[in-house]
């Protein structure tokens, strides 16, 4: 949970989902699921944008300090491709770099079920499949999508697409750098662990991507993709 406070990828990111909600669903809803929610930290930061919180993963019960920090969670030990939620149940969702690891099909068929029409989904995955290497085999993907392949599923499971972005543009080229240099068990550790310096500069760079993409800029490329979904 500390690597998801401090280091700048999860900060950048989160403050990048949490302004697509504002934007697409400015309205806070009854309830909002993060879907593999991992060690539950997100949801701290959901509490404002849905009156019900619910995070589910496999492994979210591992997570107890989760009751201190979002006490009116509801946590739920369940597999993402088969939801412990019923029918048309959920007013939004979202889901972040989880659907690299299942069978997406089954996954986003299981998304559309227990959400409500008209409802949002954020999803985020990694981009470029050139790009795949050894790191993302030990972070136990299956796949990295590409802008057409991405929207296609989404488009077959029953979504709408709202909105559709590459991010981590301006860091693009420390990212291929990086892919070169993971089987180097220093460079790994480093990579999960920057230093206090470096990862504020990283943080600030990221940040900037964001400003930018809040007032229109589209990317070309970047190292992952963020998409917002309507539920037909």
């Amino acid at each position: 949970m500390r690597t998801e406070q401090t280091h700048f990828w999860f900060c950048a990111r989160r403050s990048m989902v949490l302004e697509l909600i504002r934007r697409f669903c400015p309205k806070p809803v009854e309830t909002l699921a993060d879907i593999g929610c991992g060690s539950g930290y997100n949801l701290t930061h959901l509490q404002t944008y849905g009156e019900h919180l619910v995070g589910i993963d496999r492994l979210v019960l591992l997570s107890p300090q989760m009751k201190t920090l979002a006490p009116d969670t509801q946590l739920i030990a369940g597999d993402v491709q088969e939801l412990p939620l019923g029918n048309k149940s959920v007013d939004m969702m979202t889901s972040l770099d989880v659907l690299e690891h299942v069978d997406d099909h089954k996954m986003l068929r299981e998304l559309s079920r227990t959400l409500k029409s008209n409802s949002i989904l954020i999803i985020t995955v990694p981009a470029q499949p050139w790009l795949w290497s050894n790191r993302d085999i030990q972070a136990g993907h299956k796949r990295r999508y590409t802008k057409t392949t991405l929207t296609q599923i989404l488009e077959q499971a029953g979504f709408t697409i709202r909105y559709v972005n590459y991010y981590q543009f301006l860091l693009f080229p420390l990212v291929v750098i990086s892919r070169f240099l993971w089987k180097k068990r220093q460079f790994q550790a480093y990579e999960e662990n920057p230093g206090k310096i470096t990862n504020h500069v990283l943080l600030k760079i990221s940040m900037i991507e964001n400003w930018l993409a809040k007032r229109g800029a589209k990317f070309p490329w970047g190292s992952s993709l963020v998409v917002v979904a309507q539920k037909c």
